[in-house]
């Protein structure tokens, strides 16, 4: 055996590694058509020229061209949000926030596209209707839905009671409670953390009711009910930087404080 064909098996087995590795579809599909050039030219070197061109147009060019092509197809993520203070708002006309340089770096990591829609209604959930969907937002899920999946707990919140709630913010399912946008909340409600600050900071007064800690929570973020691998690769990458202290705090200082 020549010192050109144990090359080329080394760099098989190398290829091999970083083709199971890469959190990217992409990069995986590059990968895979590198791998399939390098095992043409072993087969060329073999004597098996034949072999060797059916792996290069097949292998390395049609499958990988294929893969590519059905990625793009499938790789935009519509991500449904709620405008929340400091989790993700727009701001002179660009996106902001904890959740959104959450999201999009996360997507960016698997070479997925995002197509973020502003939603405001009541039937927030309903959103989430189809493969490749999310929804975002200051979410708070207390309740079970059959067609989404949340996420592990992304910051830590509370629950803070004015008065007997009987409604609360969008974002926040829970059970028995009327769905209001933050402006239109008046005495006996319900509202999360980010939100409550965000009216404090704006020097406005809770109305004559003080505010009580209901309950500890924390935010999630939505899946569709058949992104379980989506949903379980977000929860790896949230892992991965909630390991990192500094990374993690800092982006949390950067956009909440």
């Amino acid at each position: 055996m020549n010192s050109s064909m144990i090359l080329l098996f080394f760099s098989l087995i190398v290829l091999s590694m970083y083709i199971l590795a890469q959190k990217s579809y992409i990069n995986a599909i590059l990968g895979y058509g590198a791998f399939s050039v390098a095992l043409s030219i072993l087969f060329f070197i073999l004597n098996a020229p034949d072999v060797a061109f059916v792996e290069i147009t097949i292998g390395a060019a049609f499958v990988t061209y294929i893969y590519l092509i059905a990625i793009k197809k499938t790789a935009e993520v519509k991500i449904y949000y709620i405008e929340t203070p400091y989790m993700i708002e727009e701001k002179e006309g660009n996106l902001t926030g904890f959740e959104y340089e959450l999201i999009k770096e996360f997507l960016e990591r698997k070479g997925l596209d995002a197509d973020f829609i502003k939603v405001e209604d009541e039937n927030l959930i309903e959103n989430i209707n189809d493969h490749g969907e999310i929804l975002i937002g200051g979410i708070i899920i207390e309740k079970n839905y059959d067609n989404i999946i949340p996420s592990d707990t992304i910051l830590p919140s509370k629950l803070y009671s004015i008065g007997q709630p009987k409604k609360t913010c969008n974002g926040i399912f829970v059970s028995n409670l009327e769905k209001s946008t933050v402006d239109n909340l008046e005495d006996d409600f319900l509202i999360d953390a980010v939100r409550y600050r965000k009216k404090i900071m704006e020097g406005e007064t809770i109305l004559s009711k003080n505010a009580e800690v209901l309950r500890e929570s924390g935010y999630r973020i939505l899946f569709y009910i058949k992104d379980k691998s989506l949903c379980a690769d977000f929860n790896k990458y949230l892992e991965e930087i909630k390991s990192d202290p500094n990374y993690y705090e800092n982006l949390v200082r950067r956009y909440i404080g």
